[in-house]
C-alpha cells in the first residue's frame, strides 16, 4: 500500500536582511526605515500591486509544482519524501522573497505559517518512514499533513493566488 502524498503549496513570510552590523530596519505603511548606530535614513517604498504580487506568488508557487511533479508518486520509500521536504524548504525560501500588498499581507501571513508547519509534517512523515513506522505514526502525520495544505489553500484563496490554491498536478485524489 503506498502512502498518499499530501499537495505541496509553501510560503513564509518576507524577512528583510539589513545590511551592517548594528542596523535596524522598520517599515510601516510604505515607509522604510533604517537606524544605524549614528544615523537613520528614511525612504518611501511602494507596495506592490497586487497584480504583481499574485504574479510573483504564483510563479513560486508554479516552480514548486514542477519540482514536486518530478519527485514521482511518493512511497512508503523515505528518498521520495526527503526530496519532497527539500522541495518544500526550497519554496518557503522562494516564498519569502515575495511582498503582499497591505490589503493581502493579513491572508498570506496566514497562508505562510500554515506552509512552515506543513513543510515541518513533510519532514515528519519521512523521518517515520525512515525509522520503518509503517504504522499509524506515519499516517497519522500524513494526515496532518492533509489538513495544513487545506488551511494553505484556503488561506491562498483569501490572498487572490489563483495558482497556489489549486492541488497539485500529479497528487492522487
Amino acid at each position: 500500500m503506498s502512502v498518499r502524498r499530501a499537495p505541496l503549496v509553501l510560503l513564509i513570510p518576507l524577512l528583510a536582511a539589513a545590511c551592517g552590523s548594528s542596523s535596524a530596519t522598520t517599515t510601516t505603511g510604505g515607509t522604510t526605515s533604517t537606524s544605524t548606530q549614528a544615523s537613520t535614513v528614511t525612504s518611501t517604498v511602494a507596495s506592490p500591486s497586487i497584480q504583481q504580487f499574485v504574479a510573483a506568488a504564483n510563479a513560486v508557487c508554479m516552480r514548486s509544482d514542477r519540482r514536486i511533479s518530478r519527485v514521482g508518486r511518493l512511497t512508503r520509500n523515505p528518498v521520495g519524501w526527503a526530496k519532497e521536504a527539500a522541495a518544500a524548504r526550497l519554496a518557503m525560501r522562494e516564498m519569502r522573497a515575495v511582498t503582499p500588498p497591505p490589503s493581502r499581507a493579513a491572508a498570506f501571513g496566514r497562508m505562510l505559517e500554515y506552509g512552515a508547519e506543513l513543510s515541518r509534517a513533510i519532514e515528519s512523515v519521512r523521518a517515520e518512514l525512515a525509522k520503518k513506522h509503517f504504522n499509524e505514526a506515519a499516517f497519522i502525520v500524513q494526515d496532518v499533513a492533509a489538513r495544513l495544505l487545506a488551511h494553505v489553500q484556503t488561506e491562498a484563496k483569501s490572498a487572490g493566488l489563483t495558482f497556489c490554491q489549486q492541488s497539485l498536478t500529479d497528487w492522487p485524489a
